[in-house]
């Protein structure tokens, strides 16, 4: 036994370094970052043990809703023992780094990141669909994911680090100021989008809004950002109703069945469970005439035939309210390492946002002013200073082409008024500064 000990020793001994070699390369994986990983300063612990690192893109939860965009860098394949070493922290280095550099710089790589969009807005999950694109075509990795906006999601977001970008409307951030008085700083703004209309779908002996006082009316998905937007509109206007939560074709079901008096609707434009709804003349959409307890939060719009005929009378239009929209950095404070990697990610959209423009992209797209303020009610609420520093780089050009404009103007002028060749001219250094703008 004694000599098949030895015999075995050598084996044992080879044995033995292996693993010691393998834990020290493990070791030392653990103790240094992989390649554009940057270290948590809070603790997070995932499956009971604590993580020490992440990529921008800040985590994998919650449910996957577009497509990861391939990037255009190739990465070389980690070697055997490295890669048996490292686990899941190499091939999470390996993502990250394979997103491919803008505008063909090669150091420091966009990071992987994902966007957040409310299941219930349609729009808004469509929208964070093709920020996605947009930004895959760069060759970066992206993920849209849906969840509730409402204040409490975006709070569970930033516990979990589910995601970098949001969209929201901006009464939802006016309320969560009342609840973390500290979130303007950690959930700045990066751009403006364009307002979303509310619907309130009823039957036809509900005139006004304030006949649905006491009355059971559906707000919506449990936690999500219909029902903010429902319960600030009815609270300005003064009206008490009986909220109820449910997806909106089981609100609809139930408002067919007599169950409910009345549905709120955001973003409906997506919202084909609307698309034959009412096509028996019972139901109709509710009127909320502009007045000034709307002004601070919510923005006018009206509602043509054309967009629902089967709740509005032909050749007719019903005027309501829109909720303005925002895309805001998560989890970003001013001067942070994350901020800088997420004003990184907003720059690069904003040099290639003519391409949500093209057809078949999101109409909404269309009607944004990157340039324009997206006040918060009642906030100071900051913008991301990346996406600021972009915005004020193009006014200052725009300012440039708007003195250019004007001369040419004045010089038209000074001649007794302009000729046909000076309108020509006009027209074309308007077209070039408002270019500046869009």
């Amino acid at each position: 036994m004694n000599r098949a000990g030895l015999r075995q020793s050598p084996r044992m001994g080879v044995c033995a370094f292996a693993i010691a070699w393998t834990l020290a390369t493990f070791a030392a994986c653990a103790a240094v970052a992989a390649p554009a990983m940057i270290r948590y300063d809070h603790p997070v612990y995932k499956n009971g043990k604590r993580v020490l690192w992440h990529g921008a893109w800040r985590g994998s939860a919650g449910r996957s809703y577009s497509h990861n965009a391939p990037a255009r860098a190739t990465v070389p394949e980690a070697p055997a023992a490295a890669a048996a070493a490292a686990g899941a922290v190499a091939a999470t280095a390996a993502g990250s780094a394979a997103a491919g550099a803008i505008g063909g710089e090669t150091s420091a790589p966009l990071k992987p990141f994902a966007i957040l969009a409310d299941p219930g807005d349609l729009s808004a999950s469509r929208m964070a669909r093709e920020f996605v694109e947009v930004l895959g075509d760069q060759g970066v990795q992206g993920r849209a994911i849906v969840g509730s906006t409402a204040p409490t999601g975006i709070a569970r977001v930033m516990r979990t680090d589910m995601a970098d970008f949001a969209i929201v409307t901006l009464d939802s951030l006016a309320v969560s100021v009342k609840y973390q008085p500290d979130w303007p700083k950690r959930v700045p703004l990066v751009a403006p989008l364009a307002p979303e209309t509310i619907e309130v779908v009823a039957s036809k002996d509900v005139k006004s809004l304030a006949d649905l006082a006491g009355k059971s009316v559906s707000f919506g998905d449990p936690d999500g950002t219909t029902g903010i937007s429902a319960k600030l509109l009815f609270s300005r206007l003064g009206v008490t109703v009986a909220p109820t939560y449910e997806p909106l074709a089981d609100a609809l079901a139930a408002l067919a069945g007599g169950k409910r008096d009345a549905v709120v609707v955001l973003g409906a434009r997506e919202a084909h469970a609307l698309d034959g709804f009412g096509g028996d003349g019972r139901f109709h959409l509710v009127a909320i005439p502009w007045s000034p307890p709307l002004e601070s939060v919510y923005a006018p719009a009206r509602i043509a035939a054309s967009d629902r005929p089967n709740l509005i009378r032909a050749n007719d239009t019903v005027e309501t309210v829109a909720a303005p929209m925002a895309l805001v950095a998560i989890d970003a404070p001013a001067g942070s390492p994350r901020a800088d990697a997420l004003g990184r990610l907003a720059r690069a959209f904003f040099d290639t946002y003519e391409s949500t423009l093209t057809a078949g992209r999101d109409e909404h797209w269309g009607e944004i002013n990157l340039a324009a303020d997206a006040a918060v009610p009642n906030a100071d609420w900051p913008r991301l200073a990346a996406a600021q520093g972009w915005v004020d780089e193009r006014k200052a050009s725009a300012n440039a082409s708007l003195d250019a404009f004007r001369a040419t103007a004045k010089a038209a002028g000074a001649g007794g008024g302009p000729k046909a060749e000076d309108s020509d001219r006009l027209y074309d250094s308007l077209t070039r500064w408002r270019s500046l703008l869009q």
